[in-house]
């Protein structure tokens, strides 16, 4: 669930997105993955392109005219086959198009369905070449692996109509389909597309969006993205990169093993903590699940739990882990609250996992992630597993 109305920030509309920005949205973005959402750098590359002609207005949803309606993209498929092959920007508008017309559009904006990894610069390319403002929110508050982890389905929203576009505009529109069924559908007919796909799901007049959407997700993630590139250049401890990012240290160390998953059965790396020789268990999928310190929860899913390269700074995803490499493990301040009701759906249980709730300084949900500063101008899932 979003904030409440008491807690909503006002609708007043951020700076356009410009090129310029697009290291930060694309920082941001691989920190709020959680280890997963894809590889984002060659998204950045097509949206710096994109942004060359004109910036993308960012509007809240609240800000917008209430019946405006607002169609989520983003790009689904196998995590190999999305790295070797991004949608064409195209595909994104014609899917954006079509599940506009099928719910009596047109489209009036675009939304980003999850803030986590290459669909929250995926969005923002749709936006580009469809000439539409990106809603300053999204439907996950970072990554999750499946289309029904949304704040939309918690809502008890279904998510039709839902349409994929795969290569040489080859085209699926399912009309109507359940919460339940929907993964199903999305996965089977990706694969029939080749593997990969452009998707349009969730089209929502916008006041219904500002009720139960996350709210300024896109501005957090620019934020967030500031402050990533601005410790990255300082340097510093792991301390000090946890203060930068308002994140809670979990621990910092080498990865000493990795057990792999098998199929949807999580695996996991151990790690020592060089600064308290605590042992360190790191639950993972897609995305990094959850953390134990000498068998404490310390955080788990929904929280977000970013691992960065203490060399370069430089975010890490889930299948980036290796044997002897170094870590620093963060959990980041939510930027938006579930309710309790979500825990099967987005909680360690909904990954195959039966953890005690997390204890210690982690385990407090804090307040949500601010924005920050903006920079003068001058960058699963919906994604079916491999």
């Amino acid at each position: 669930m979003t904030r409440t109305s008491a807690e909503a920030p006002s609708p007043v509309s951020p700076a356009p997105l410009t090129a310029a920005r697009v290291p930060a949205l694309a920082a941001g973005a691989m920190l709020l993955g959680s280890g997963g959402g894809g590889e984002v750098a060659t998204g950045a590359l097509l949206l710096s392109r994109e942004l060359a002609g004109a910036p993308v207005p960012l509007l809240p949803a609240a800000a917008q005219a209430p019946d405006t309606l607002v169609v989520h993209t983003g790009l689904v498929g196998a995590p190999d086959v999305l790295a070797e092959r991004l949608a064409d920007p195209d595909d994104f508008a014609h899917a954006v198009r079509t599940a506009a017309e099928v719910a009596g559009g047109p489209a009036g904006a675009v939304g980003v369905i999850e803030i986590g990894g290459l669909n929250a610069v995926v969005a923002a390319v749709a936006a580009a070449r469809l000439g539409l403002p990106l809603v300053d929110g999204d439907l996950m508050g970072r990554a999750f692996p499946r289309i029904d982890q949304t704040v939309a389905a918690v809502a008890g929203v279904d998510p039709a109509p839902l349409v994929l576009v795969g290569p040489g505009g080859n085209t699926v529109v399912v009309r109507e389909c359940s919460r339940r069924l929907a993964e199903r559908l999305l996965r089977a007919n990706v694969l029939a597309l080749g593997g990969a796909a452009a998707l349009a799901v969730h089209p929502l007049p916008a006041a219904r969006l500002a009720a139960i959407g996350v709210r300024g997700s896109v501005s957090a993630c620019l934020g967030l993205g500031d402050r990533l590139l601005t410790a990255r250049d300082a340097g510093g401890t792991p301390e000090s990169l946890a203060d930068a990012l308002g994140a809670e240290l979990l621990a910092a160390g080498r990865v000493e093993e990795i057990v792999p998953r098998q199929d949807l059965t999580p695996g996991w790396a151990t790690l020592t903590d060089g600064r308290t020789g605590a042992v360190v268990r790191v639950d993972l999928l897609d995305e990094y699940l959850a953390v134990t310190v000498d068998g404490v929860t310390r955080a788990a899913a929904p929280q977000i739990i970013a691992a960065v390269d203490p060399s370069g700074r430089r975010p890490l995803r889930a299948d980036q882990l290796r044997t002897g490499g170094n870590l620093i493990l963060l959990r980041l301040p939510p930027l938006h609250t579930w309710p309790s009701g979500a825990e099967p759906l987005v909680g360690p249980l909904a990954f195959g996992l039966d953890l005690p709730s997390p204890t210690g300084p982690a385990s407090s949900a804090g307040p949500a992630l601010p924005a920050g500063p903006a920079l003068p101008s001058g960058v699963s899932s919906p994604r079916a597993p491999s």
